[in-house]
């Protein structure tokens, strides 16, 4: 399959658009067609080679990360071979079932921990998920012809400016919601302005959540994550019944979502499973948020200017995105800060 025909197909079968995937190809390596045919590459050309097989090592928290990662290994005619979780990925899994037979001839997987390990010593390239521990031990696999894209646990947060239409809190909400704020793109914590009134913000970011959970509730969470939730939420009671400078908003009678409003600005990490901390905004984020800075993915902006992105991006991470847009990330994003399908290639030349 040429590129376009298999940007067509992924299309049909991903969130991606044909354009889309088609404006990527052109865009990393600078001509649609450099996969397929010698390009014109100032006084040469150069056509693009897939390294395969990539590597692919999931985590079971993110499965549209896991998606668009075979995504782009499929895209550029790659073989992927997939080091899927013990539990499985079910959207990972209907994903790989709905791709044209010559996409799936570029797919295998496996949940096997020495399969993958024997993938390790054989793969070109590996593209890892999981935390800083994983990833390290993946590290010490890796050989120096290998290229290894890591990409290790993450944390994101939101900043509210200014609230001129009251959706602030709505949008908030949204990114929160989403995936039941699991993976390295949901907000922990949200800096508002104090002239918007940060706790009336709390409030109302606690009744869109409880909007949002009475139409659909969280699906089953692990023992391990009901607890953490459970035992932060009663040291935040306790606080609030001694402290009037902590408020807490809940869910009734389960643990489907949680808003905690504190005047303390450094940072608070949360247990996720909608678990947010709401807080006021201070004229230093950057000291605020120090305690992560190397590990800040997304900063959710509202309302979104570019100038102030620019500002924002001095506290850490590698994207500032409009609120309410955190779990939706462009096509052209560079995950982690790595390009898509840059690092993927190497180059013939001729002439």
């Amino acid at each position: 399959m040429k590129t376009r025909e298999r940007a067509k197909a992924l299309s049909s079968v991903t969130e991606f658009s044909f354009e889309d995937l088609i404006g990527l190809v052109n865009k990393e390596f600078g001509n649609p067609n450099s996969l397929d045919e010698f390009v014109e590459y100032g006084d040469i050309f150069v056509k693009a080679k897939p390294v395969s097989p990539i590597l692919h090592i999931l985590a079971g928290n993110t499965p549209e990360a896991a998606i668009q990662s075979l995504t782009r290994g499929l895209l550029i005619g790659a073989y992927n071979q997939v080091k899927l979780p013990k539990q499985g990925i079910k959207d990972f899994d209907n994903f790989i079932k709905n791709l044209p037979s010559e996409l799936i001839s570029l797919v295998e997987t496996t949940s096997n921990r020495k399969v993958a390990d024997d993938w390790i010593n054989s793969a070109s390239a590996v593209i890892a998920f999981g935390s800083d521990e994983t990833l390290m031990q993946i590290a010490e696999k890796i050989h120096p012809l290998q290229i290894f894209i890591p990409h290790n646990h993450k944390i994101s947060l939101a900043v509210i400016d200014s609230d001129e239409n009251l959706d602030a809190a709505q949008l908030a909400a949204i990114d929160i919601y989403s995936h039941d704020q699991r993976g390295c793109l949901s907000p922990h914590d949200i800096y508002v302005c104090p002239k918007i009134k940060p706790r009336s913000f709390a409030s109302r970011l606690a009744n869109e959540l409880n909007l949002l959970n009475k139409k659909k509730p969280p699906e089953k969470r692990t023992t391990e994550e009901s607890a953490a939730i459970d035992h932060l939420r009663r040291s935040y009671e306790f606080r609030a019944c001694n402290d009037t400078s902590v408020q807490i908003w809940k869910s009734e009678n389960n643990l489907d979502w949680t808003v905690v409003y504190e005047d303390e600005i450094q940072f608070a990490q949360s247990p996720l499973g909608q678990f947010v901390f709401v807080k006021p905004l201070p004229k230093d984020l950057t000291k605020a948020v120090s305690i992560i800075g190397e590990s800040i993915s997304t900063i959710a902006l509202h309302p979104f200017k570019l100038e102030r992105a620019e500002s924002l991006i001095l506290a850490g991470g590698n994207r500032v995105c409009p609120l309410g847009t955190s779990q939706k990330p462009s096509t052209y994003w560079h995950h982690d800060g790595y390009q898509s399908l840059a690092p993927l290639v190497r180059w013939v030349n001729a002439g």
